[in-house]
């Protein structure tokens, strides 16, 4: 395997992405950090850390830990498509890539796409892009634009977990959640609300055996699928009781 530079270009503040995320175990049956299926996308803190199934200077191009995103992602710069999975070891799933600009780094990098061509010719029986992400990248990831400008792609990334995150205590949470045990696979989110505005953003506050809950606001299974594995799922239901009257919407409810 090549080695390349980290990219060291900071998180950043972009809807889902960059900000503290859940952690998880290595079984995947918690979210954040575990559960990642590729070669590509896979957490690191540098270069060093990817592709270890890849001899030295198979890559097609110099691996990357892209740490744009949460916990980093795994990569290697490339001039084409073509470029992605083209060592022997490099990827370990049929999930398609792409070669793509991401943000402003001005390097084309290898990403696990979500484009809808590649969703359709892909042997997944998933709902929508987003639930496409989590089932064949890992569960806390999105479908989002690379930011390429004219060059832009449909690619599967990292996203904070946030609210509705499977975790087994407060430390598993982003740093102005706790964990909810009531639930089980847990529940990353407030305790104790009364109206929606102490909720983040994103969620709102439901009423559960009397005591308000922060749950995460969702229009789609898939998104309360986002960093919950499938043991613990959550169910997007408008059929619940908000603290604040005359609220509406659907949140994710634990089971």
């Amino acid at each position: 395997m090549r080695r390349g530079a980290w990219i060291v270009v900071g998180l950043v503040s972009l809807g889902a992405l960059g900000g503290p995320g859940c952690s998880g175990d290595d079984d995947g049956t918690e979210s954040g950090n575990s559960g990642r299926l590729e070669q590509t996308g896979a957490i690191c803190d540098s270069a060093d850390d990817c592709f270890p199934d890849v001899a030295e200077g198979e890559l097609a191009g110099e691996a990357i830990c892209l740490d744009r995103v949460r916990d980093g992602y795994c990569t290697h710069d490339c001039s084409g498509d073509d470029d992605c999975c083209a060592a022997e070891g490099e990827c370990k799933t049929t999930t398609k890539q792409v070669c793509s600009p991401f943000e402003s780094t001005g390097t084309m990098m290898c990403f696990l796409s979500c484009e809808s061509e590649d969703i359709q010719n892909a042997d997944s029986d998933a709902d929508d892009e987003q639930e496409y992400c989590q089932r064949e990248a890992g569960p806390d990831f999105i479908c989002r634009s690379s930011g390429g400008g004219s060059d832009n792609r449909k690619v599967c990334v990292p996203a904070d977990c946030g609210v509705g995150a499977t975790c087994a205590d407060d430390a598993d949470c982003s740093a102005d959640l706790e964990c909810i045990t009531d639930f089980d696979g847990g529940y990353c989110g407030k305790r104790g609300c009364e109206t929606n505005a102490q909720c983040p953003g994103g969620s709102l506050c439901v009423l559960h055996d009397g005591t308000g809950f922060c749950y995460r606001s969702c229009s789609a299974a898939s998104d309360c699928g986002l960093c919950r594995s499938g043991d613990f799922a959550a169910s997007c239901d408008d059929d619940v009781v908000f603290a604040e009257v005359d609220t509406t919407g659907s949140v994710c409810v634990p089971h």
